[in-house]
């Protein structure tokens, strides 16, 4: 993902203190699926060192191999549908339920379409100096397309202030990254699941502060739906 073994090692340990502080301050389980994010990512970057670790020969190739599978599956076939789903489960019942529905249908089509690839030995993961070029063969473009309206789209739809913030923040962040990669350019991913991690931490942390004085929600100031109704 990131640069180096030693780069994932510490950004990933990092994000692991984040996850847990996150998970601290989930106070509802409609909302655990979203204080999760850190700790998938957590997971995505530590597994990232593994696949280092067998290009540098340090561990033994089908264990390196099993973590690009790891890796892959999480990247391309998990995330296009969790972080959906997970804002969906704490937003109240409106019109923003509904279009986050339509969002999880969009996400779903990136995920069974990366998943059917994986699953028949399309996908790879390629160390090279300074990233790890990770490729999903003979899919479409389309798929891509989908993956970030699925994803930044559900952060634009939710009635959560920070949240669509964020989903604007989100998609220039990785168009950027994606930019970035194309012009074979050390891989930066990993700092962007940092910076992710230490957001929804955040967020987390400040929805349930009881010395809470902004809305965090725009449709109903003051109430935090995935814990009052």
């Amino acid at each position: 993902m990131c640069l180096s073994t030693q780069f994932d090692l510490v950004v990933g340990a990092a994000i692991s203190v984040v996850a847990v502080d996150s998970l601290r301050h989930c106070k509802s389980g409609r909302a655990l699926p979203l204080a999760l994010i850190p700790a998938i990512l957590a997971a995505h970057t530590l597994v990232s060192a593994v696949i280092w670790l067998g290009h540098d020969g340090a561990v033994s190739q089908p264990l390196a191999d099993s973590a690009a599978g790891v890796y892959l599956f999480i990247a391309y076939a998990l995330l296009p549908i969790y972080v959906p789903v997970a804002v969906l489960l704490i937003e109240p019942p409106g019109w923003r339920r509904q279009a986050l529905m339509v969002a999880c249908v969009v996400g779903s089509i990136p995920a069974i379409g990366y998943l059917s690839a994986l699953m028949a030995g399309r996908g790879s993961a390629s160390p090279d100096d300074y990233y790890i070029d990770f490729t999903v063969r003979g899919t479409a473009g389309v798929l891509g397309v989908l993956y970030i309206v699925a994803t930044c789209g559900a952060l634009l739809l939710s009635g959560y202030a920070p949240l669509v913030a964020w989903g604007l923040v989100n998609l220039v962040g990785m168009s950027s990254l994606v930019a970035w990669n194309s012009l074979g350019l050390p891989a930066l991913w990993c700092l962007w699941a940092a910076v992710t991690s230490g957001f929804v931490a955040w967020f987390m942390r400040r929805s349930h502060a009881a010395e809470e004085s902004e809305p965090l929600f725009i449709a109903d100031a003051g109430v935090y739906p995935y814990e009052s109704r």
